[in-house]
């Protein structure tokens, strides 16, 4: 049980990543440099513990040889979820855009369990997981889809939806992938290390080699942006280590479903109470039902 409430807490900091983050694209005016500003942020970080807990931060050769190559794809596939939801917001609008990925999610994640992929621990998927399959998509939608609010997505959107629900999948890889680097380190917040490393390394030769966001760059370094705008990098740092320690512990599955749950009850309340910088929304009964329905489905999920 307590897994499970330092998990929803880990899902809890996402919407506060996701409001630093976007703080942070309005000040240096492009999402690729804010992400790069984030990712380097939580690189950073992440390097700083890792030599704190263990004298150094470079990898012992024998693991290049020991690890298959998808070991050290996690950094990729978290800048994979995140180019996705950058792409696609402005073919669905911010429903869909939030509603394909973490159905994505939450379908992989239940995969993964059910073949053990990637090395992971294995949990049948039957009855009880379909039941609960079924509470957590009905939970999902219910929060997602408020009273009088439309989606924008436009008429031949198939295929902007498929691109969504891929980003969600290919992000529920990477739980696994970072565990079993950080069991072969034996050390969840090396493994975060060189994940966000990857993922720095990429996005920065991404950027470098597109002009209108090297014209960018020069703004990183402007002061005029609230203090906790610089946080995203961190959380995700945080995050990062706790999905590698946690994906044995849970399962795939029960992970990515319970930090949604803790994910989508913050950010109610955020629109609930206009909390860094959001716009103060009113939150209906509706959505109070779908959090609930969501945390009866962690609940079946656990008892399987």
């Amino acid at each position: 049980m307590e897994y499970l409430l330092i998990i929803f807490f880990l899902g809890v900091l996402t919407p506060i990543q996701t409001a630093a983050n976007s703080r942070l694209r309005l000040s240096v005016g492009t999402p690729l440099v804010a992400s790069l500003v984030s990712f380097s942020i939580g690189t950073i970080f992440l390097c700083a513990i890792t030599f704190a807990e263990r004298g150094t931060v470079f990898l012992p050769g024998s693991l290049f040889s020991e690890l298959p190559w998808w070991a050290w794809m996690g950094g990729m596939c978290g800048l994979y979820g995140l180019t996705v939801n950058i792409i696609i917001f402005p073919k669905l609008g911010s429903v869909q855009t939030t509603l394909m990925p973490m159905l994505g999610q939450i379908c992989m994640g239940l995969i993964i369990d059910h073949f053990g992929l990637l090395h992971s621990s294995r949990h049948t998927f039957g009855w009880l997981r379909a039941g609960a399959l079924i509470l957590i998509l009905a939970g999902v939608v219910m929060v997602v889809f408020k009273r009088g609010e439309k989606s924008t997505a436009k008429r031949g959107a198939l295929l902007w939806q498929l691109i969504g629900f891929s980003g969600g999948a290919v992000f529920a890889m990477q739980p696994p992938m970072n565990n079993l680097l950080s069991a072969s380190l034996s050390s969840a917040v090396h493994a975060a290390f060189v994940s966000f490393l990857t993922a720095t390394a990429v996005l920065l030769v991404i950027v470098l080699a597109i002009r209108s966001n090297r014209e960018h760059i020069p703004q990183i370094f402007s002061l005029n942006r609230p203090w906790w705008s610089w946080l995203g990098g961190i959380i995700g740092g945080v995050f990062v280590t706790g999905f590698a320690y946690f994906a044995g512990k849970v399962g795939v599955g029960v992970l990515l479903v319970t930090s949604i749950c803790g994910m989508l009850t913050m950010s109610l309340f955020i629109d609930k109470y206009g909390l860094l910088g959001a716009m103060k929304q009113k939150i209906g009964i509706t959505q109070y039902l779908g959090i609930l329905l969501i945390a009866m489905g962690v609940a079946l999920l656990r008892l399987n």
